[in-house]
């Protein structure tokens, strides 16, 4: 368990450095759950403003509370070619808990407006035994007032290979927006092996762009 937290916590060291000096905040999440705590980042930056190229990293975290064998940590560090406008081509690396590093590849669909943020991100893990990952964010945030805002989040991901489901899960977020921090209530429910036995997590998250 020590090792995951050591690897997430340099990578995101890394991430805060290169975020800082290409001009970019970097997102974190902290949820405290009934079962376990989960620490989320997610970064999507160009190179440079008109570029096609960039880079796209995901770096999901989860403490368990009571079997640190079921912590769990995942990391996507990819980059992009966007063809068209907020359609991607991706490649890079995965690491996953149990499967370890692999290369992967896939395609994104981006669109951020002023309420919404959509991303829909299917990729195939380069692999002796292949396994497909279909991974989406649905965000929605809107201002109630000049200080206050409403903020909801869905996060997905769906993991399956040629003999059936290995992973999934959905997580809901739904809270305020003060000041650039969002808080409010967080639930976390996951799916395991062919059956998608079911777990949760309920609690509250506070997200915060630093640096």
């Amino acid at each position: 368990m020590e090792k995951k937290i050591a690897i997430s916590l340099l990578l995101m060291l890394g991430l805060f450095a290169a975020g800082k000096s290409l001009g970019q905040p970097i997102p974190v999440e902290i949820m405290l759950g009934s079962r376990y705590t989960a620490i989320n980042v997610v970064v999507s930056k160009q190179f440079a403003e008109h570029s096609k190229f960039g880079f796209f990293h995901l770096n999901s975290l989860t403490i368990d509370y009571q079997d640190k064998n079921k912590s769990d940590l995942a990391l996507q560090n990819l980059l992009f070619y966007e063809f068209i406008e907020n359609f991607r081509l991706t490649a890079g690396v995965f690491y996953g808990t149990k499967p370890g590093f692999s290369p992967t590849a896939g395609a994104q669909y981006l669109k951020i407006g002023p309420k919404w943020f959509v991303l829909f991100s299917p990729r195939i893990n380069i692999e002796s035994d292949p396994s497909v990952n279909l991974f989406t964010i649905v965000r929605y945030k809107t201002k109630i007032n000049e200080k206050i805002g409403l903020y909801t989040s869905l996060q997905a991901l769906n993991i399956f290979d040629g003999y059936g489901h290995i992973k999934s899960y959905q997580w809901f977020r739904a809270g305020m927006d003060l000041k650039g921090s969002q808080f409010g209530i967080a639930a976390n429910f996951d799916e395991f092996g062919p059956g998608g036995s079911l777990t949760a997590s309920v609690g509250v998250f506070l997200r915060k762009e630093i640096f």
